[in-house]
C-alpha cells in the first residue's frame, strides 16, 4: 500500500535555499514519521509547520538517512518538540550526534561560512537515537547505503521508498529529471556504486528525495545518477582536467567547475534558475567535484 507523504520544508532565511531543506512527514501504520529534518538553521520554521499539520498528535520517530548537518541539523530542535519522539540512523552516526564537536568541525571546514545556516549541533541523548540494527517498525525496510556517506540508510515504508542521496540530488525542469551527483568530501565511489545497484535491485516505486519536495521513480532516478556519475568520473579522467603548470587546487577547482557547468547537459537546465539558486547550486556543483576528486586521487594513489 502506497503511502501518502508531505514534504515539510524547514526554511532557514538564506535566499536561495527556501524549500532547499525539510523533511517528508508520512502517516504510518498509525505512527507519525518524518525522514529527515533538514539544518538547525531552518529548525524552527520546520517545528512551525510539522505542529500546523500535526495539530495535538505526537510525531513518533525521525528516519535520518545520514547525520550530515542538511539532514540532521534540526534533530535538536525536533527532540525539544516533541519530547517522546526517537531517531533511527546508521550506528556509526550515534556517537556524533550524542558528541558532535567533530561533526561540527568537519561541517564548518567542508562549507565554509554556509555552515552557520546549518547551526552548530546540540548533544543529544543517546538513549532517544536508535541504531539502525536495532529498529523494528513493523512495515519498515532499510539497506545500508555508504558512497555518499559511510553511514548512509535507505528505507522503504510499504512501497514508498526514502533513499537520501544514493542516487544524487535529482532536479525537475519542464516535466524531466534531471540530476547532480551528490559527491561530498570522504565520498567512496566503489561503495555508492554497489549501493546504486542495490537498491536497482529492489522492486521500483515512488520515491521521495531530501532536496526535491516531489516524489519521482526510484529506478529512473538512480538510473540516471549513476550515468551521471559515470559522467563526472570520465570529465575528471580526461587529460585536459590534469594541473596546469602553476595552478594552485582552488584555482583548477574553479576551472573543472566552469566547464563541468557549461558541459554537462544535465546541469543545463540549472542556468535557468534565479541568480541566488544557481548560486547555491554552482556552491554544491564546486564542493561535490572537489570530493569526487579527492576520491579518485586517494584511489589512484593508494593502487
Amino acid at each position: 500500500m502506497a503511502l501518502t507523504v508531505e514534504y515539510i520544508p524547514g526554511q532557514p532565511g538564506r535566499p536561495g535555499f527556501d524549500w532547499f531543506f525539510g523533511g517528508w512527514l508520512a502517516e504510518f501504520r498509525g505512527l507519525w514519521v518524518l525522514v529527515d529534518c533538514g539544518v538547525g538553521g531552518g529548525a524552527e520554521d520546520l517545528v512551525r509547520r510539522l505542529k500546523a499539520r500535526l495539530g495535538e498528535r505526537d510525531l513518533d520517530y525521525v528516519l535520518l538517512t545520514h547525520i550530515h548537518l542538511d539532514h540532521a541539523g534540526g534533530l535538536g530542535a525536533i527532540f525539544r518538540a516533541w519530547p517522546r519522539a526517537r531517531a533511527v540512523l546508521h550506528e556509526k552516526g550515534i556517537r556524533h550526534l550524542a558528541e558532535p564537536e567533530r561533526l561540527w568541525a568537519g561541517t564548518r571546514e567542508v562549507m565554509g561560512e554556509l555552515a552557520d545556516m546549518y547551526g552548530r549541533p546540540e548533544p543529544l541523548d543517546p538513549g532517544r537515537l536508535i541504531s539502525h540494527r536495532e529498529a523494528s517498525l513493523p512495515g519498515l525496510n532499510l539497506w545500508e547505503t555508504p558512497g555518499h556517506a559511510a553511514h548512509h540508510l535507505s528505507y522503504r515504508l510499504e512501497e514508498t521508498w526514502f533513499p537520501g542521496e544514493v542516487g544524487g540530488c535529482p532536479h525537475l525542469w519542464e516535466g524531466r529529471s534531471h540530476n547532480r551527483p551528490a559527491t561530498p568530501s570522504r565520498f567512496s565511489l566503489d561503495l555508492a556504486l554497489a549501493s546504486l545497484d542495490r537498491l536497482l535491485a529492489e522492486p521500483d516505486g515512488p520515491a521521495s528525495f531530501p532536496h526535491l519536495p516531489r516524489q519521482r521513480p526510484l529506478r529512473e532516478i538512480l538510473l540516471l545518477g549513476r550515468r551521471q556519475l559515470d559522467f563526472w568520473v570520465e570529465f575528471l579522467r580526461r587529460p585536459e582536467a590534469l594541473p596546469r603548470p602553476g595552478e594552485s587546487p582552488p584555482e583548477r577547482l574553479d576551472r573543472l567547475t566552469e566547464r563541468l557547468w557549461l558541459e554537462d547537459r544535465e546541469l543545463a537546465p540549472l542556468h535557468n534558475l534565479p541568480p541566488v539558486e544557481i548560486s547555491r547550486e554552482r556552491f554544491f556543483l564546486r564542493n561535490n567535484l572537489a570530493g569526487l576528486l579527492e576520491c579518485l586521487e586517494t584511489s589512484e594513489n593508494s593502487g
